[in-house]
């Protein structure tokens, strides 16, 4: 089932403003200059506006309606799995935010082995870990983890589990070993980890 926060592009934009406040921010910066970035679960493109205006932009989504609402906006977006390699194109930098808390441990592993193919220079992972907090072993954390899935189901991918920071760490640590990834850097920012995973 799907949360009313993806019935329009709009109501989530509006979410996803309050959940980063100025977090986002930081992306301009960690992209840079003049590069190719491919985005896996796009949405409607909205991460575009976080980085340098030098830089082009490309992505692929499951949700056709935010995909046609940004395609409105005359963004290089379209309907695509982020699982089929097929759908990628090779660029500096593969963008992969606000997406592994959606996938299953074996998704994600395949998610990030695709994207180590795609990118020239990194991926980029945004993911929320404030969502940690439906991962502790209380009545109020088993409250706020099912009303989180409520809020957080995309209609694609069923949320199995909500991740502690040190599975967190730990399954940035294994995506970093197993996809002998050259160095990696973490930047914590409002509840937030941004991870540059340099291939």
């Amino acid at each position: 089932m799907r949360s009313f926060v993806y019935i329009h592009p709009r109501i989530y934009d509006f979410a996803i403003r309050f959940l980063y406040l100025d977090g986002l921010k930081l992306v301009k910066k960690l992209i840079g200059e003049k590069k190719s970035v491919f985005e896996a679960a796009c949405g409607y493109g909205r991460m575009r506006k976080y980085m340098d205006s030098s830089c082009s932009y490309s992505g692929i989504d499951l949700n056709e309606k935010f995909v046609e609402f940004g395609r409105k906006r005359d963004l290089d977006i379209r309907v695509g799995n982020v699982l089929d390699v097929n759908q990628y194109r090779n660029s500096d930098v593969i963008l992969l935010a606000d997406i592994l808390h959606h996938l299953t441990l074996p998704d994600i592993k395949k998610l990030l082995s695709i994207a180590v193919q795609f990118a020239r220079e990194k991926v980029l992972i945004i993911e929320p870990v404030f969502v940690n907090i439906g991962s502790r072993k209380n009545i109020f954390s088993r409250a706020m983890a099912k009303f989180m899935v409520w809020m957080d189901s995309d209609g694609f991918n069923e949320i199995e589990k909500w991740m502690s920071r040190a599975e967190y760490d730990a399954l940035f640590h294994s995506l970093k070993e197993s996809n002998n990834i050259k160095e990696m850097k973490i930047t914590h920012h409002r509840n937030h980890d941004f991870v540059e995973m340099f291939v």
